[in-house]
């Protein structure tokens, strides 16, 4: 085991898998035939070849990214509200990323001790991950976080390695079974490119899965610092709830993982909006492309008669709708009350409150009207 660092966040400056953008390659195993998947800029196709199930070698689709006003020029004469999100939208990413940004640059870290273990045949990617954990532990410097964060770099090799240390930190207080969560991130040799956050319900310490495949040392998820970000975002939000939320409750997953996204995103390109945009591009290129979200789908998706209730909710999508659609609705939400609003509907479910009076306590607007002007907003740039 190679241990690089320990060193204390003090200073200045679920198995939860990879977001789906991760990059596709031709050739690679596929769930189903006929399934399609986005990346970079093309559209890949799941087909049969032989006994095997692989992805072709993709279509390239035109992106259709919105364009938002030159905010360095114009400023917006109001607040932003949900009565008048449609006209001013426009606005919406940079007063998101603006908002997060003066948070990082306001806080200290908190006090976090970061430990990073490497498998003894791995060689991680990114090899300074403590600047974007850094940068998220500032953007929530008032929130309690984790007393301890462990990030374990691993490859197919290492996988009794990993095993060991999971069930050293977690054991069994991880909420759920994670005795495979391990091998489920990296299935295979070729197969072995996600990252899972996973919390002890008892100590609160919190730990990171992150895996680190030959074929993603280019891919700038794995290098610059988001993924380690949008994990380290997860284990704030389940450290808000984590043991203290009654059974029944869940916070929506789309929150959950459109909120890390955000979070993610703001936190590691904080000074340069251009770098912003551009992850911000990624990351809901497919809804731009494909433009079929109209104001009844977007409902029933970011709305369903038991919302904050199970994540069962969201089992017919396809599974990276949580992350852009989500990350659409958490930069709204931020853009209108700031960062704090999204990680504190967490800590209010876990005080108990539902979401929709969690929402209100918040925003001080009820969650129904709230959710039909963000909807007709998006169905506006999405279908």
């Amino acid at each position: 085991m190679k241990r690089l660092l320990v060193v204390g966040m003090s200073t200045v400056l679920l198995v939860i898998g990879l977001p789906a953008h991760a990059a596709i390659k031709a050739g690679a195993n596929c769930p189903t035939i006929g399934a399609k998947k986005i990346s970079g800029d093309k559209e890949f196709t799941c087909k049969k070849s032989g006994s095997k199930l692989v992805w072709n070698k993709g279509v390239v689709v035109k992106s259709k990214a919105v364009l938002f006003s030159d905010f360095k020029k114009s400023k917006l004469k109001e607040d932003l509200t949900f009565s008048n999100l449609g006209k001013n939208y426009a606005y919406v990413p940079y007063l998101a990323w603006a908002k997060s940004g003066e948070k990082i640059v306001k806080f200290e870290p908190t006090n976090l001790k970061l430990t990073i273990l490497v498998g003894p045949n791995t060689d991680p990617i990114n090899k300074s991950p403590n600047t974007a954990v850094n940068l998220v532990s500032k953007m929530y410097g008032d929130y309690t976080q984790a007393s301890e964060f462990v990030l374990v770099y691993y490859n197919f090799e290492d996988i009794a390695w990993a095993e060991k240390l999971v069930d050293e930190y977690i054991g069994k207080n991880g909420g759920y079974d994670t005795s495979g969560d391990v091998k489920k991130l990296c299935p295979s040799r070729n197969n072995c490119n996600s990252a899972g956050a996973l919390t002890n319900s008892v100590t609160g310490i919190g730990l990171t899965m992150v895996t680190a495949s030959d074929q993603e040392r280019k891919n700038p998820i794995f290098f610059s610092g988001t993924l380690e970000a949008h994990e380290y975002s997860h284990t704030i939000q389940k450290k808000q709830y984590f043991g203290r939320m009654p059974p029944g409750l869940a916070p929506p997953q789309w929150l959950t993982e459109g909120g890390a996204e955000f979070i993610q995103t703001a936190s590691v390109h904080y000074q340069s909006f251009d770098k912003y945009l551009t992850d911000r591009n990624k990351v809901t290129e497919y809804l731009y492309s494909f433009k079929d979200f109209t104001n009844s789908r977007l409902d029933a998706f970011l709305n369903p008669s038991k919302i904050g209730t199970n994540w069962d909710l969201w089992k017919g999508y396809d599974g990276f709708r949580v992350y852009d659609i989500g990350f659409m609705v958490s930069e709204i939400l931020v853009a209108i009350k700031g960062p704090n609003s999204i990680m504190e509907i967490f800590k209010l479910m876990g005080d108990g409150v539902s979401f929709q009076d969690s929402f209100y306590k918040v925003f001080g607007v009820q969650w129904d009207s709230a959710i039909s002007s963000i909807t007709q907003v998006l169905a506006d740039q999405l279908s």
